[in-house]
């Protein structure tokens, strides 16, 4: 039943997702991103098998998101994507570190739907809880990546465009600034095999704030010895 449900949520959520077009100048941009992030970070999307169409979003407090063509992904298995864009990145003048951080957030999400099974990603996005601890997982996967830095700055940028309701609600339902910060900090005094099992640990249960990254490392940290 959960798998059906999952489904469902997942065909509302490309469905609802109208495909109007970006302009040219626009599209080159963000598809210049992309094909430079799959030769370097997001290797897995390298296949010349998968394509990636770029649409516009028209919402203020969503910059990006990331999709599937669902015929031919779910009933055909072609490896057909797509991201969202707001043109309103490019108005506000986003900068390149910014833009880099925040597709390689929804790059993750494509890898999710290349690599695991579309309904259980669409069972992770059903309650709020799993849904928060998802996209949180994701923001800590890209700082893995080695991209910590440009995440930063896609939030900085990011959350001087946010009302203050909306702000709220970012800083709650993906990681921080500081909570980045935390993280790279406390990666570095890792020896190479901690660090692959503190990685195993937070995105297999990724803490839900600054709090919880500080109380989960120092239990991790106390069972280390």
């Amino acid at each position: 039943m959960k798998k059906i449900v999952g489904l469902v949520f997942l065909l509302i959520f490309s469905l609802s997702s109208y495909a109007a077009s970006l302009s040219k100048e626009h599209e080159d941009k963000v598809r210049g991103i992309f094909d430079y992030m799959r030769k370097t970070t997001h290797t897995s999307l390298k296949t010349k098998k998968l394509s990636m169409d770029f649409y516009k979003i028209d919402n203020p407090n969503y910059f990006m998101e990331s999709n599937f063509h669902i015929f031919p992904r779910l009933f055909l298995l072609k490896k057909k994507y797509r991201i969202g864009v707001n043109p309103l990145i490019f108005k506000e003048n986003i900068p390149r570190d910014a833009l880099l951080g925040v597709m390689a957030h929804e790059l993750i999400h494509t890898e999710d739907y290349e690599n695991r099974t579309v309904i259980g990603v669409g069972l992770k996005l059903l309650n709020k809880k799993s849904k928060r601890r998802y996209e949180r997982s994701t923001d800590l996967r890209v700082v893995f990546k080695g991209l910590g830095h440009h995440l930063i700055q896609y939030k900085i940028w990011q959350y001087s465009l946010l009302t203050p309701e909306a702000l709220i609600i970012k800083k709650k339902e993906y990681l921080t600034p500081e909570e980045i910060n935390f993280v790279r900090d406390a990666f570095e005094k890792l020896t190479l095999d901690e660090k692959e099992l503190l990685k195993k640990k937070w995105i297999k249960k990724t803490p839900l704030n600054l709090n919880e990254f500080k109380k989960s490392y120092s239990i991790f940290l106390e069972d280390l010895f």
